[in-house]
């Protein structure tokens, strides 16, 4: 009589592999900053400021005193909800 295979345990590394894992998060960071560069490329166009890649990728622009960093904090947020 043949024997018996064990099931695998949960959580083995075919369930979950880290490869995987790993390209789920860079996907979805790739998402995240491609939705913010579009919601900020396109505030910086209806507002008639400039734009660089710090206002994507920086944290500089994001202040409480201005009508622009409130708008830039209002977009991360916003880009945020959208993507996660």
């Amino acid at each position: 009589m043949p024997r018996r295979r064990k099931p695998p345990r949960p959580g083995a590394l075919n369930d979950l592999p880290p490869l995987r894992i790993a390209s789920q998060i860079a996907a979805l960071q790739g998402l995240y900053y491609a939705g913010a560069l579009v919601l900020m490329l396109f505030s910086a166009l209806v507002a008639g400021t400039g734009f660089t890649l710090d206002t994507v990728f920086g944290w500089e622009a994001v202040r409480g005193d201005t009508t622009q960093g409130w708008l830039g904090a209002f977009l991360w947020v916003l880009d945020g909800g959208f993507c996660m």
